[in-house]
């Protein structure tokens, strides 16, 4: 308890060491048909252990260490090939295209079929999920939104990038759900969804910052916000994680080929509507969105998988840590794109107006119509239009000591000889 830290090589081998040992000791199968645990969710953890290290001493230069990135992206590719060759597991598509992703954080059951690891919540476990209280109601201020930038990642269903086309910047709420990857409308409210039985867009004045509500995790009544009390399960480790960390290794090790794509990224985009063919180029949009740090094609469509995919995961803050990304968290936080103050807006394009930015309410207003004043924290980009601008004086500053936790102080009283984090305080 009291010497020196241990090195990266020290935790890292024990890690794997632990995993190994687990793979080998815990059962292959579930005994109760539910998402027990079973050795695939050891070697998908540590395929997801291995990717987050491999990718940290790559992409932030660790030096004067003894083993190699490449040494750790092939444990990576191993773990996750045991898993793709020999667990049985594949993509839940069960409730086709427009409802297979969703439903896999909709069930009250893990479907176990993709679902490798859960926690069950449900009367009889005794455990409630707090989703629809964070999602749907004010007990936790403004509620989680999607920025635009990363709404903008999503394919159109020809596969080609939303981006592409010449006025995307400008496009409405409506069109920008317009032939999209069916996993956007899988996990914001969209042109079709249903609240309590009756179509509902982003509550804009009251719960959304952006106009992209997330309803990925939340139960589609009213009677489960205010409380815990979800009872749709939670997945911890996805199938899809796998393939997705098998190809990210794949690529990071030089070895990326369309059959690596056509056993991973393919099955991902086909299960949500989008053409799987390999692209031929890279995507300028991406490139830009991760700071120009790479023009390589396979990483660039990785990593706007991975988003898409494993969006609000407990992923995405890991896969930019290790990618050396910190600095995309001082963005401006954009929603929908508003073309006019005072001009009522058909958000889910059922031919009935929705919302309508003003900067101060109307004496006189529609039936139906949300009416959103700006102000404060809240405005338009270009004044009167613009995209919807959040949080505008928040100094949102990146600073690389950031990449790793200071060290409790608690700690370093105990034991000085473990030495403060670079960059923080002792």
């Amino acid at each position: 308890m009291y010497k020196d830290r241990d090195s990266r090589d020290v935790i890292i081998r024990n890690l794997i060491a632990d995993l190994d040992f687990a793979y080998e000791h815990i059962q292959a199968t579930s005994s109760t048909g539910s998402a027990t645990l079973t050795r695939w969710a050891a070697a998908a953890l540590k395929s997801r252990v291995c990717l987050f290290e491999a990718a940290y001493r790559r992409y932030h230069n660790l030096t004067g260490l003894e083993i190699t990135p490449e040494e750790l992206y092939r444990e990576a590719a191993k773990a996750a090939k045991l898993v793709i060759d020999n667990s049985g597991c594949s993509l839940n598509t069960a409730a086709g295209k427009k409802g297979a992703y969703r439903d896999l954080f909709y069930s009250e059951t893990p479907l176990t079929q993709e679902v490798i690891l859960a926690v069950c919540a449900n009367e009889k476990s005794g455990i409630f999920g707090e989703q629809n209280w964070w999602f749907n109601a004010r007990s936790y201020g403004l509620c989680w939104s999607l920025v635009r930038s990363f709404v903008h990642t999503y394919l159109k269903q020809d596969g080609t990038p939303f981006t592409a086309a010449a006025d995307y910047a400008v496009k409405s709420f409506a069109e920008e759900m317009e032939g999209r990857d069916l996993r956007l409308e899988q996990t914001v409210r969209g042109r079709n969804f249903l609240w309590d039985g009756k179509t509902a867009v982003a509550d804009i004045k009251n719960l959304s910052l952006t106009g992209y509500q997330v309803i990925k995790y939340t139960l589609d009544e009213s009677k489960y916000d205010g409380g815990a009390k979800n009872i749709n399960s939670i997945p911890l480790i996805r199938y899809a994680e796998v393939l997705l960390n098998y190809a990210e290794a794949k690529a990071e090790l030089g070895e990326f080929s369309e059959t690596v794509w056509n056993a991973t990224i393919k099955l991902l985009r086909e299960r949500a509507g989008v053409d799987g063919a390999m692209p031929s180029a890279y995507d300028p949009y991406m490139a830009e969105y991760f700071l120009n740090t790479t023009t390589d094609m396979a990483i660039l469509e990785i990593r706007r998988e991975r988003g898409i995919e494993l969006l609000l995961e407990n992923c995405r803050w890991d896969d930019d840590m290790r990618w050396g990304m910190g600095r995309l968290l001082e963005r401006p936080w954009y929603g929908v794109y508003v073309g006019e103050l005072g001009k009522v807006y058909d958000m889910d394009g059922d031919g009935s107006g929705d919302v309508c930015f003003v900067r101060e309410n109307p004496p006189v207003t529609e039936p139906g119509v949300t009416y959103r004043v700006l102000g404060g924290d809240y405005a338009l980009t270009d004044g009167d239009s613009g995209y919807i601008e959040c949080y505008i004086r928040m100094n949102r500053k990146w600073d690389d000591k950031k990449y790793v936790r200071p060290i409790p102080t608690t700690a370093l009283n105990d034991n000085p000889a473990l030495g403060q984090n670079p960059g923080w305080k002792k």
